[in-house]
């Protein structure tokens, strides 16, 4: 089986554990919940300084940038003081309330209320950033394709690794159970890709404990 092709088959299965990753009104019913209190809840972007400070080496000064899955723009607060322009694409109505209601920089943000594969084709930015946001995309090699033709310069995907921050995806095949980390999947498909990705993992200190994060990046597409 391909890497892409577990990486459906996985979902598929997941689905009879959590339908809302298949259903957009019980998503949006579980982030009209969870989104007023996400950064405190899931402070990622707030403890992961390493992380972080490798994001903003990507950036070129006043260099722009396109996230997938923005949510409440904790990632996108940190990095807007080296940008000149950002369009954030979310399709949750209840995160992009969040978003608005904590954003503290004067630069206006573009906001696309839609699904990464249902956004327009054409954008275009020097960073493309997608931080834990593909839970529930199903065309992974079709996601990481239009982010490789979204990006001018480099791609960047940040992925929580171990539960409770994220399950590992897990299919069961002629009764032997095959389980591979999000982080570890999402390599594979690039690989299969043929991308000129590179790799790291990180500790992160978080107020409940130790976590790990991976951030992959490969190269964009180099052009206006």
């Amino acid at each position: 089986m391909g890497a892409a092709a577990f990486w459906r088959a996985a979902w598929e299965a997941s689905v009879a554990d959590n339908p809302r990753w298949e259903d957009a009104e019980a998503d949006e019913a579980f982030w009209s919940d969870y989104a007023p209190n996400y950064d405190e809840r899931s402070p990622l972007a707030a403890c992961a300084t390493d992380l972080i400070a490798d994001l903003r080496s990507l950036v070129p000064a006043d260099g722009t940038l396109l996230e997938i899955g923005s949510g409440t723009g904790a990632f996108t607060r940190l990095l807007a003081p080296s940008l000149s322009a950002i369009t954030c694409v979310e399709p949750s109505p209840a995160m992009r309330q969040a978003f608005d209601a904590a954003w503290d920089h004067p630069m206006r943000v573009e906001s696309i209320p839609t699904d990464w594969l249902a956004a327009p084709d054409g954008l275009r930015a020097d960073v493309v950033l997608c931080a834990n946001a593909l839970y529930r995309t199903v065309d992974i090699a079709a996601a990481l394709t239009k982010m490789t033709q979204a990006a001018r310069k480099s791609v960047a995907l940040v992925q929580s690794v171990g539960r409770p921050y994220t399950s590992p995806l897990k299919i069961v095949e002629n009764g032997y159970a095959w389980e591979r980390e999000r982080a570890d999947a999402l390599s594979d498909v690039l690989q299969a890709l043929g991308s000129n990705y590179e790799r790291r993992d990180y500790q992160v200190r978080r107020p409940d404990g130790e976590s790990h994060v991976t951030l992959l990046t490969w190269p964009g597409i180099a052009g206006p």
